[in-house]
């Protein structure tokens, strides 16, 4: 009964749209819980942008930065009115730019057309005026697409590429054949091109032989890990490697059936790490490392929708085998869609529920363990100072030899909770601390770039 009425709880601090914080436990770590925003129509992806800001798409076509302090929403790109937008059809998956302070690009991809006979999915990159996305240039196009099964997930390699996953889009013979760019992981260079060194020359297919992957990352170890969804058996979680065939629809899960060990010997076909059946229906993936939180540290987190939980993988010293999985908050705020990590080790969640796109009702979810703020004080080439380090009222920031630009403000709680944001505009300034409880603060200063130019610990009596 009190399990009952403590998810109870949660679940209207979820619905009733509150922004004030919970503790629940996770293993033998008390979490905080709060929600960064909700009143979305299905987020598909979520990413922490150097800005600051939560970049969310929504699948009915909208893309928007959301202040994760202010809880608020501003659309940079509104597609509503042109893409394809049925079940698992709309505006799916998104990444910024490795170097985004700079190269202000965002990568997109979406389906569109009429109906399901011309439904087509393409990647797409536009530019942020630091207003709205602007110039859009396609990058792979003509992508066949249908109500479901249409992937998709971007990352970005070491070397500059683009990974984007396709699914089959309800056509199992896309996956076999090379000159389909279905049931794919596609590689492309950031201005369209196709890199010189994929595996099939003059082709953007890098792997082949899948069914419908939504999680893609790297991991500090070099390998590209992938989630896949499988039919009514077999979720998939692999490592992807340049030219291999993942077996689709010849081979479900691993090659343990006659039929599937001939096709796999003649075939080059990479097994998975894990599988299983039935299915959870896996969705995004992220690598967490965090001593702090013991429960996700130095393992994949994986967002499951099916089974509306995360999934902590621990993998073998070589990262090619699952020594070992946990579940949590199942069934605790439904169909979980997306993950990202902040920058305070702080993990972002979309929800994806029950209710209809056309229905404002899902949210991003944020878990902030204690202690996972680790700032190291820093003083990037400015004469600065914050004083005093002990105060009952106010510090003073001063910046001696700073050029003359905008700069913003951020000051942090030991939990990794951003509990003041705010413009910072002359060499020397007062702020004031009236408002902040007793206790350890951390004041950072990022110039217009947003890289971080002074980190400050302090102390609030």
């Amino acid at each position: 009964m009190k399990k009952l009425v403590f998810i109870s709880i949660l679940f209207l601090f979820i619905t009733n749209k509150v922004c004030s914080q919970a503790m629940i436990q996770l293993g033998s770590t008390m979490v905080s819980v709060d929600t960064a925003y909700t009143g979305l129509s299905i987020p598909w992806e979520v990413i922490y942008g150097p800005d600051n800001y939560l970049w969310v798409t929504e699948r009915k076509g909208l893309l928007s930065r959301i202040d994760p302090v202010t809880h608020t929403k501003t659309v940079v790109l509104d597609l509503t009115a042109s893409i394809y937008a049925q079940s698992e059809a709309g505006l799916l998956g998104m990444k910024l730019h490795p170097n985004f302070n700079i190269t202000k690009e965002v990568f997109l991809v979406y389906t569109f057309g009429s109906n399901t006979t011309n439904a087509k999915e393409r990647l797409v990159k536009y530019t942020y005026n630091n207003t709205s996305l602007v110039n859009p240039q396609i990058l792979i196009d003509s992508v066949d697409a249908d109500i479901n099964h249409n992937g998709s997930r971007l990352l970005f390699l070491p070397d500059g590429t683009l990974l984007m996953t396709t699914g089959d889009a309800l056509n199992t013979s896309n996956s076999q054949n090379l000159n389909s760019k279905n049931g794919k992981v596609l590689r492309v260079n950031a201005n369209g091109t196709i890199p010189a060194n994929n595996p099939f020359p003059g082709s953007l297919v890098y792997t082949f032989g899948h069914r419908n992957p939504q999680g893609l990352m790297v991991a500090p170890n070099g390998f590209v890990y992938s989630s896949e969804h499988g039919p009514s058996n077999d979720d998939e979680f692999q490592i992807i490697e340049s030219s291999r065939n993942y077996g689709w629809p010849n081979v479900e899960g691993f090659c343990n059936l006659p039929a599937e060990i001939t096709f796999c010997s003649a075939n080059n076909v990479k097994q998975p790490i894990f599988n299983w059946s039935p299915t959870i229906a896996p969705a995004d993936i992220v690598y967490y490392n965090n001593p702090g939180f013991p429960e996700f540290h130095d393992q994949v987190i994986m967002s499951v929708l099916k089974d509306k939980k995360l999934v902590a993988l621990k993998l073998n010293a070589t990262g090619t085998a699952s020594v070992s999985q946990n579940s949590y908050l199942t069934n605790m705020f439904g169909r979980l869609r997306d993950i990202c990590v902040g920058p305070n080790n702080e993990i972002y969640i979309a929800t994806n529920g029950s209710g209809s796109a056309s229905e404002n009702n899902h949210s991003i979810i944020k878990l902030t363990p204690p202690n996972t703020v680790s700032v190291k004080e820093i003083n990037a080439g400015y004469d600065a100072k914050v004083y005093p380090s002990v105060t009952k009222e106010n510090i003073t920031i001063e910046l001696n030899n700073a050029k003359e630009e905008q700069m913003f403000l951020k000051i942090t709680d030991l939990t990794g909770s951003v509990v003041r944001k705010e413009s910072f505009s002359s060499n020397k300034q007062q702020i004031s601390l009236n408002n902040l409880a007793q206790g350890f603060y951390f004041v950072t200063l990022n110039n217009a770039d947003y890289k971080q130019i002074l980190a400050k610990k302090i102390i609030k009596e």
